[in-house]
Order: structure tokens, then C-alpha cells, then sequence
């Protein structure tokens, strides 16, 4: 798959700006500076500290779910088609969700709801630290290994060595961190609500792609970048395929 453009009217930099321009900009702005400044924490250990496969999969595992749902809320409303986006059920019981369309939106993105796409996202800074296009993974290859492994007793388990495979399942470390983030999507604080109000949903799937981007950026030097990259993507395909019962 191509790398999407940059898009426009689109910024991003320590200041945690994104979004400029556009009615929901603050709420975006708002939603992916709290997602950013949040998500390692309920992955931290005693001493304060995060393993890196493991929030690298929460990330992609979650960035994918939330993709997802911003997809059916745009089918739902009738500004995308249905065509092309089946439900399967496979030996194991378990019912995913397929179609180009679907991979398309994850990873490149959706101009007319300001998401750039997960694979920009995440090239754009390996590019931008160093590396080339020979440093990265195939995002084919991404695919076909989550395809295969659907349906078997290695459903959601990642293409990488044991020693960096996250220390919770991946739909497991997927349901325990959406808890932790459907609030954040919609405001809703026990406190108080938010000020805008909840983020529409064919803006979820934005907000958490710029965010696992930035984060990505952040932790960039902890491990191989084909390595980090390899588990969010496999994690977000994983993500994104999960249809909730």
C-alpha cells in the first residue's frame, strides 16, 4: 500500500497540536492529548514502568477496535458504503469482521475525517529518526500473518520471537484498555462531563491513530523499529477485525 499524504490543515509537534482549522478540531486536539498523556498508565508495573511489546500492542489492538467503530458509525450514517465489509465466523466460534475497505481506512486513513492512517503514522517517524524504507515491515506481510492465524490456536498471537510478545493476550489487553479509553472517546468523567462533549465516533479512529503515532515517536529508541512496528500493525489488524458480542 502507498503512503498516504500529509494532510492538510494538519500539524503535529511537542506542543500537542494537531488538528487546526476545522469545527471539531478542539474536541480532537482535546480527545488525543488525553489519550497520549494517559494510555501507559494502566500498563505500569510498581516501579512506574511500562513493557514496551505490551503497550505497543495495547496501541495497535486498540487503534484498530477504534478504527473500526469509526467505519460501522460512517456506514450507519450512510456516508460510506456497506459493500465490501463482511462478518465471518470461523471454526474457533469467533466472528470477525473483513473487506478492503476496512484494512484501507486503518492504515490509509480517511481525508474527509481527518485521519491520516496508521501506516503513515507510524513510517513517517521511523523515516524521520533514521531509518529507510528497507528498515521497515511489509504491511502485505502484516496482513497475511494475522490472516492465518485467525481461526487457530495462535488467533492474535504476534509474528515476532517470544521475548517480545506482550505478557497479556492481545483481545484480552484490547477489552481491558478500551474500558480504560471509551471514556476518554466520550467525555464521560465521573467528576464531569467534558467541555465539548463526546467525540463524535468517525473521529475515534483519527484520534487514536495520531496518538499511537506520537507515542510510537516517543518510545522510538527502546527496541528495533521493525520489531515495534511489526507488533502494532499485526496488533491493530488483530484490533481492527474484533467484532464485540
Amino acid at each position: 500500500m502507498p503512503h498516504s499524504p500529509p494532510q492538510q490543515n494538519q500539524t503535529t509537534g511537542s506542543d500537542g497540536v494537531v488538528w487546526k482549522d476545522f469545527p471539531q478540531a478542539a474536541l480532537l486536539n482535546l480527545v488525543t492529548t488525553e489519550i497520549v498523556r494517559n494510555f501507559p498508565r494502566p500498563l505500569q508495573d510498581d516501579h512506574r514502568r511500562v513493557h514496551a511489546p505490551t503497550l505497543f500492542a495495547a496501541l495497535g489492538s486498540v487503534c484498530g477496535f477504534a478504527t473500526q467503530t469509526s467505519l460501522l458509525a460512517l456506514i450507519k450514517s450512510g456516508l460510506r458504503p456497506e459493500q465490501d465489509i463482511m462478518a465471518h465466523t470461523l471454526a474457533g466460534g469467533l466472528t470477525f469482521l473483513f473487506g478492503e475497505p476496512l484494512n484501507q481506512f486503518l492504515m490509509q486513513g480517511d481525508a474527509s475525517v481527518h485521519n491520516p492512517g496508521l501506516w503513515p503514522c507510524l513510517s513517517g517517524p521511523a523515516l524521520q529518526n533514521g531509518c529507510s524504507a528497507q528498515d521497515l515491515p511489509d504491511l502485505n506481510t502484516q496482513f497475511a500473518s494475522v490472516a492465518s492465524r485467525l481461526g487457530t490456536a495462535e488467533e492474535g498471537m504476534l509474528d515476532v520471537d517470544a521475548h517480545f510478545r506482550p505478557l497479556i493476550a492481545t483481545d484480552t489487553l484490547r477489552e481491558a484498555m478500551w474500558a480504560y479509553m471509551e471514556p476518554i472517546f466520550q467525555q464521560d468523567y465521573p467528576d464531569q462531563p467534558g467541555a465539548y462533549g463526546p467525540l463524535p465516533k468517525p473521529l475515534w479512529g483519527s484520534a487514536m491513530t495520531v496518538a499511537t503515532g506520537m507515542l510510537f515517536n516517543t518510545m522510538f529508541r527502546v527496541m528495533d523499529v521493525r520489531i515495534a512496528m511489526t507488533i502494532i500493525l499485526q496488533s491493530a489488524i488483530f484490533g481492527s477485525k474484533i467484532i464485540e458480542t
